[in-house]
């Protein structure tokens, strides 16, 4: 086995991103020392608090008492509630921050080499003094980025989870491990840690630090997903039959013939990759938090081919080959075009402006391309010129 680190002293945009893919990514935490050379400070603990006031942000209060007790409330909160609280062990966490406060999705730069439609949200948390959530595992892979103020974090090996762990308010805390890295995390300094590996940060007075989640899709939703779509497709409304019946069954045995039934509706949608992909990428080009609002407004015919476009960050997208076609998912919705606007297209789903006249648009043509009028209609594009 080569000797692989777990600790780097260089900053995060200089190593190289194959090699950490190969080594690390889903595999092994690692550890890096001054990742960025300017600590992310987006938002006072201040500024944090009052989002947390707001009834559509997901925000949580975790606090561990004195007789080493753990307990969790959910926001919104009032703001006199954090006028009772102590000086110490309590912790501030407010999801999709980068919804709330898009300023921050500046740190998503940092991380463009993995697909955006891997990614969660980012989570902010502002911690007293020895504030934290308790040692625990996740189910997905977390860049933690040091902020202001410091945090000592210990981090087990991947898949190395106790047998003996105590579920609190929905929190899964796992028991005492052993630590592969122990660190205190500073200004600027960064942890990567894999799915199902145990880590425990504990803050060293009072400290911000930003959580960069990246979430899979399940099973359960997948299965969700297909039941949601094809409900309304005839071929998929066939009932089981029994024709096959020719004894009495008085004792409620389910039979096998049933299983198989389900079995080969299953393998009959396997078979279909197609539908597979659409439906799956539409999903995965949802926004987290619902379908994304319309902003910008474009009259078509004010085009012309000197005209140039981009894509609003907050949108979700994706896209594939199928069938000869490049097939676009932006927000749920699914766009047609033809394959030789796949560098247009690349450019275009990595945020970048792109001219027009690279969706085959010309202000000669009779036929202006209606998949683009479509997408145009949409406003998840702005005007660049």
């Amino acid at each position: 086995m080569p000797n692989i680190p777990l600790i780097f002293n260089s900053p995060f945009d200089s190593i190289d991103k194959n090699y950490f893919l190969k080594h690390y990514w889903q595999k092994r935490p690692c550890f890096f020392k001054k990742a960025f050379h300017s600590p992310p400070s987006y938002l006072s603990a201040d500024e944090l608090a009052g989002f947390s006031l707001l009834d559509d942000v997901e925000s949580r209060l975790i606090k561990k008492s004195s007789n080493q007790q753990w307990s969790i409330e959910h926001g919104p909160f009032d703001e006199s509630r954090f006028e009772t609280l102590t000086e110490s062990h309590w912790t501030l966490l407010v999801q999709s921050i980068d919804t709330w406060a898009p300023q921050t999705r500046e740190l998503l730069s940092h991380f463009s080499f993995i697909p955006r439609w891997r990614f969660d949200d980012i989570m902010l948390s502002f911690a007293t003094d020895q504030g934290g959530v308790g040692p625990h595992a996740d189910n997905y892979d977390v860049f933690l980025v040091q902020g202001d103020g410091e945090r000592r974090w210990r981090v087990g090996s991947k898949g190395v989870l106790s047998s003996n762990q105590s579920i609190i308010e929905g929190m899964c805390h796992q028991a005492e491990f052993d630590p592969i890295i122990d660190e205190v995390m500073q200004p600027g300094d960064m942890l990567y840690i894999p799915p199902e590996t145990p880590h425990w940060g504990i803050s060293l007075g009072e400290s911000m630090g930003y959580s960069v989640g990246y979430r899979s899709m399940q099973t359960h939703q997948l299965l969700a997903l297909l039941t949601e779509s094809l409900s309304n497709d005839v071929q998929y409304q066939q009932f089981f039959t029994d024709e096959y019946r020719k004894q009495i069954n008085q004792s409620n045995h389910l039979e096998k013939e049933i299983v198989h039934w389900a079995q080969e509706q299953l393998v009959k949608l396997s078979k279909q990759p197609q539908l597979l992909q659409q439906l799956i990428g539409q999903q995965l080009s949802c926004s987290k938090l619902g379908q994304y609002e319309n902003n910008h407004e474009i009259k078509i015919d004010s085009l012309d081919e000197k005209t140039t476009i981009q894509l609003d960050q907050e949108v979700g997208v994706n896209w594939s080959l199928s069938n000869n076609k490049i097939l676009l998912n932006v927000e749920g919705e699914s766009y047609f075009f033809e394959v030789n606007t796949l560098k247009t297209i690349e450019k275009f789903c990595n945020y970048l402006p792109v001219s027009i006249k690279g969706f085959n648009f010309s202000s000669n043509d009779i036929d202006f391309p209606e998949t683009l009028a479509n997408l145009l209609n949409k406003g998840h594009i702005k005007l660049t010129n």
